[in-house]
């Protein structure tokens, strides 16, 4: 495959974020955020996440971002991803990014993890989840 996967983080760049997994819908616990194909993500269900003293320091998404660029970057898949931070404040999400708007508005918070075209996660930033998607993705 000499195609790149596509990772998308769309978030607010300067708002903090728990660090470690979580449910982060506004109004039930851990269910799906779409119906069909390839519309479905997880926030809780994912697993893959460990908690650590250094996990439990406040960072802002974009800090955690750059540490997902840090991951990606010293893996072996670093060559076949690209990674992009977008902004919701400074896009018009509603005409852009209808799907992500449409998430968001059924009460999934940001930041909303997209790999190759299909909502993954949603209020958090796994290394390890993105990672193994891209993993499984490249296979």
């Amino acid at each position: 495959m000499n195609d790149k996967i596509k990772v998308e983080i769309f978030g607010f760049k300067y708002k903090e974020i728990s660090q470690g997994c979580g449910c982060s819908h506004k109004n039930s616990s851990c269910s799906g955020c779409g119906s069909g194909e390839n519309k479905s993500c997880s926030g809780c269900s994912g697993g893959g996440c460990t908690k650590t003293i250094e996990d439990k320091k406040t960072k802002n998404i974009g800090e955690v971002f750059e540490e997902l660029k840090e991951f990606i970057n010293d893996s072996d898949v670093k060559d076949n991803v690209e990674l992009e931070f977008i902004e919701l404040d400074k896009i018009d999400i509603e005409k852009e990014y209808e799907r992500i708007y449409e998430t968001i508005n059924r009460g999934f918070e940001a930041p909303i993890t997209v790999i190759d075209n299909i909502i993954r996660y949603y209020g958090g930033i796994s290394a390890a989840l993105i990672y193994k998607d891209i993993k499984e993705l490249l296979e």
